[in-house]
C-alpha cells in the first residue's frame, strides 16, 4: 500500500529552526485496524547532517537504511530499537533516501544534505 504523501521536508519556525522533520511514507504494511486508535510509526529529523530516528512506537526492531540517490550506494544500515542517530557528515551532498523496515511495516522518506 502506498500513501500519496508529500516527502518534502518541513521546517520548524521556533528556536530550533534548523531541524528538518522528514515525512515518511507508508509503502507496505500497517493497514488501519478497525478497533485501534494507535497506528505505530517511526519519526525522523535532520539537523546538521545528523538524522535522528525515533523507533519507540514500533513493537519490534527495525532496519534503517540510508541510500545516496545519485550513486545508489547504501551509505548507512543498522538494525535497532528505540532511538538512533545517524551521522552523515562523511557523505556527499545531494538527495538521499531513508528506509525503515520493521516486520510488515516499510516507511520511506527523502532528504537533501
Amino acid at each position: 500500500m502506498a500513501l500519496n504523501a508529500s516527502a518534502m521536508a518541513q521546517e520548524n519556525d521556533d528556536d530550533e529552526s534548523d531541524i528538518i522533520y522528514l515525512t515518511l511514507e507508508i509503502l507496505k504494511g500497517c493497514e488501519p485496524t478497525t478497533f485501534s486508535l494507535f497506528q505505530p510509526t517511526a519519526h525522523a529529523t535532520l539537523y546538521n547532517k545528523v538524522v535522528s530516528v525515533d523507533l519507540s512506537e514500533l513493537s519490534e526492531g527495525a532496519v534503517v537504511t540510508v541510500t545516496s540517490m545519485a550513486t545508489g550506494e547504501v551509505v548507512y544500515s543498522q538494525t535497532g530499537m528505540g532511538c538512533m542517530e545517524i551521522d552523515l557528515s562523511a557523505c556527499g551532498k545531494g538527495q538521499h533516501q531513508i528506509d525503515i523496515v520493521s516486520g510488515e511495516l516499510w516507511l520511506q522518506g527523502h532528504f537533501t544534505l
